[in-house]
């Protein structure tokens, strides 16, 4: 199951099921591909904005497709920024002041 050791339910609005279904209702076919029937509601920007606006309906291999480009970036942004903590920031050389 998708949702299986997930939070994210946890983290949208008590009417989630609504906004969905309006959502798809409002976005029959895919708004990135524009061939595919909607079957999944997509966050446009941020991930906590739960407002309509805010939301697209998309197929599922494009919805699939933006999340694992996404979870790739904060992976890599996630590593960039451990491997920032290895080392010292960079001093100038004290005979150079």
């Amino acid at each position: 199951m998708a949702w299986e050791g997930s939070t994210r339910r946890s983290t949208l609005s008590r009417d989630w099921p609504v906004r969905r279904r309006r959502v798809l209702r409002r976005d029959p076919l895919c708004v990135l591909c524009e061939q595919r029937p909607s079957t999944e509601v997509d966050h446009i920007g941020d991930r906590h904005d739960h407002s309509e606006a805010n939301l697209r309906g998309l197929c599922t291999p494009c919805h699939q497709g933006r999340s694992g480009r996404q979870g790739g970036q904060a992976g890599g942004q996630a590593r960039a920024a451990r491997a920032a903590s290895r080392f010292r920031p960079v001093e100038p050389h004290p005979g150079m002041k």
